[in-house]
């Protein structure tokens, strides 16, 4: 079995050079059964590093690909030859779609690799695609961990309107000034968004993540998909990032994957429907039916799981977002991380209730409240600290306090609030 990297900005082109290179792409490779398989994604932090080809940079980026054979980019100079050369990763330099190189490396008759470079090697980062790909994203994705809160910006395009299920503490409305989940100022179509995002990246230069996180939910209609292949062919150096209810995961994941989103995040907030039933009310499934308390919890729940399931073994980064609601769920989100973490999830957000809707009487949990779940929690799954509770249309870098989705839409028409439904 053969291991290539190939350097791409898109995860479709060879187009970078080895020397600045910021992702690989790892494909395996039978050569006698004449196939290959995509197995992990490796994103280069290149926060604050110079362009210049200096030997640092040169042995850490050797570093991200010491497992492979071969390594495929447009142009790799001298010093990055005799670099790999000695690590036993040969340099080939061709420019090309990664797909017509794999085809004629799997199906030539001459061999490509030198005898030497074919060693054995052992995969860097485990068997796991979506393990893999959650450490490098942590170093780009504010919202996974580590320290990128602080240096990385993300932005929320507000494209999904409509939601299938219903949350009983969940308020979605227009406004201007309140932070936190299911608000926004407006509503943009999907072909709004290339322009928005070109923008934001001006108002905010430290942009790495292009995420979708309602106003409803971004799979109870096709608008927040249309939005990510816009996103995807127009900035594919931004990390995508979609969250949902997970109640159309299952039916949509192929979709997701080929899109080339890379981190998902799922709203898990049980996983016994009897628990789930008192936090959500009702689903409507995809003929328009609507389904009631237990009944509806288990159809949510059976098709979270089995979505997670799907996504992770896809290579996708999965998150799970879990409302912790004082005397409901305060004991039961540990097995929630659990559950969840035996399905490939990478990391967990416990976010604490917002009284209102519904659950407008019942208190929010405190600190220490929370800080209780998070340890129980935290034996099964990494729990992420620092969630702002951002609005659907967000702009910014979180960890810095100041949203900047005024100056971002300032002077655009908002849309009429009767645009929600719950499908």
């Amino acid at each position: 079995m053969i291991r290539a990297a190939f350097a791409t900005g898109d995860g479709v082109n060879i187009n970078r050079h080895f020397g600045v290179a910021d992702r690989f792409d790892i494909y395996e490779l039978d050569t006698e059964n004449r196939s290959y398989q995509h197995v992990d994604t490796r994103r280069i932090d290149s926060l604050g590093v110079s362009l210049q080809h200096d030997d640092s940079l040169l042995a850490r980026l050797a570093d991200e690909i010491d497992d492979c054979n071969v390594v495929f980019s447009s142009k790799s100079g001298f010093h990055a030859k005799t670099l790999l050369k000695e690590r036993n990763i040969q340099s080939l330099d061709v420019e090309g779609e990664i797909s017509f190189v794999l085809d004629r490396f799997v199906r030539s008759k001459v061999d490509i690799i030198a005898p030497q470079y074919k060693i054995q090697k052992e995969r860097k980062h485990g068997t796991s695609k979506s393990n893999d790909s959650f450490a490098n994203l942590q170093k780009r994705h504010p919202c996974l961990g580590g320290h990128s809160n602080v240096t990385a910006g993300r932005l929320h395009l507000p494209v999904s309107p409509v939601c299938n299920i219903g949350c009983k503490f969940c308020t979605r409305a227009f406004d201007k000034s309140a932070i936190k989940p299911g608000v926004s100022s407006l509503v943009l179509k999907p072909e709004e968004a290339v322009d928005t995002v070109r923008r934001a990246k001006e108002i905010c230069p430290e942009l790495t993540v292009v995420g979708i996180a309602g106003p409803g939910d971004t799979l109870a209609n096709h608008q927040a998909l249309e939005t990510f292949r816009l996103v995807k062919k127009n900035f594919p150096e931004l990390i995508c990032c979609m969250s949902t209810n997970g109640y159309r995961l299952p039916d949509n994941v192929d979709e997701i994957a080929e899109i080339g989103i890379e981190t998902l995040t799922v709203t898990v907030n049980a996983v016994d429907p009897e628990i789930e039933a008192k936090i959500n009310s009702f689903v409507i499934d995809s003929d328009g039916v609507r389904h009631d308390g237990v009944e509806a919890a288990k159809l949510l729940i059976a098709n979270q799981l089995e979505g997670i399931r799907l996504a992770a073994s896809r290579g996708i980064v999965v998150k799970i977002n879990s409302v912790l609601v004082p005397g409901i769920n305060d004991e039961h989100i540990p097995e929630v991380a659990r559950v969840t973490s035996e399905l490939g999830a990478s990391i967990l957000n416990i976010i604490p209730l917002i009284p209102q809707n519904e659950m407008k009487d019942i208190p929010a949990p405190t600190c220490q409240d929370l800080e209780k779940v998070r340890v129980k929690a935290g034996e099964y799954l990494e729990v992420f600290r620092h969630c702002q509770h951002c609005r659907a249309d967000a702009l910014g870098i979180p960890g810095r306090g100041k949203d900047l989705h005024e100056e971002l839409y300032k002077g655009r028409k908002e849309r009429a609030a009767d645009t929600f439904s719950h499908g």
